[in-house]
């Protein structure tokens, strides 16, 4: 922070935070409220008094991860009389989430950007590229590998006891979505342990000498967050992830170095 900048009291910055925040939620309620009910096509032919119901961008998406995801032959049933509109809420609301993102985004840097200092600022950047990309690749790798493979894996297991292939509506979408947050997220560990090192509360050294009990206590973690009760997505995120956080050792010895 400048030296010449007026600082705040503390009802300022609870003024400031609140009115940040404010911003926020109105963006998430205008984002979320626009995929669901926003058509993205409107035929006129179809639109009844019977069936008022048009495409939104909400229910594209909740059609598409069906197609993505649903095998040939298994049928999703609304168990509860409220799934169909849990199911639709809890999807335009993640929706909302990632479209109000540079809002947040934008929000939050703008309340803790006048205490940066000038390198912290530039620190902040790369952070925020690293975060966006290990998040997109965690992502990725849920949806093209992890979270089918779970599927597949758990209708395999149902076939010995002769089940029917019916399964909750609301559950299926649960899974999904858990699933490929919680990839996206814990890919973005790398991140923590660079600065960790960066700001000198962790070492390299360290971490080489004890990486077999933390990579065992990250696939814990995993085990333990995942809606999944097999072992397809610690195997299918923690090869990758055990990969990137090496590469995250090698960017961290360099601020070593450059400390030294």
């Amino acid at each position: 922070m400048s030296t010449d900048e007026k600082e705040l009291t503390f009802w300022e910055h609870l003024t400031e935070l609140l009115y940040r925040l404010r911003t926020i939620f109105y963006s998430l309620i205008i984002c979320t409220l626009f995929v669901m009910v926003f058509p993205i096509s409107f035929d006129l032919a179809n639109f009844t008094s019977s069936n008022p119901w048009y495409p939104t961008i909400a229910s594209l998406v909740i059609k598409r991860i069906e197609e993505d995801f649903l095998p040939p032959g298994v049928e999703l049933m609304p168990i509860s009389w409220f799934a169909p509109l849990e199911v639709y809420i809890y999807v335009s609301g993640i929706l909302g989430v990632a479209m109000s993102s540079p809002v947040i985004a934008y929000q939050l840097y703008k309340f803790i950007n006048p205490a940066l200092h000038k390198h912290e600022k530039k620190a902040l950047t790369p952070f925020i590229l690293a975060f966006t990309g290990l998040f997109i690749l965690g992502f990725f790798l849920g949806y093209v590998l992890v979270i089918p493979a779970t599927i597949r894996l758990l209708l395999l297991a149902a076939e010995p006891f002769g089940l029917s292939p019916r399964y909750d509506f609301a559950q299926f979408f649960s899974l999904v979505a858990g699933g490929l947050f919680i990839c996206g997220f814990v890919m973005t560990f790398p991140i923590y342990l660079v600065l960790a090192v960066r700001v000198g509360v962790l070492e390299t050294e360290q971490f080489r000498r004890n990486r077999k009990y933390i990579y065992g206590a990250i696939l814990i973690v995993i085990a333990i967050l995942d809606p999944d009760p097999s072992l397809v997505t610690e195997t299918f995120l923690g090869i990758p992830l055990i990969i990137v956080i090496e590469v995250a050792i090698l960017v961290a010895r360099r601020f070593e170095k450059s400390r030294e």
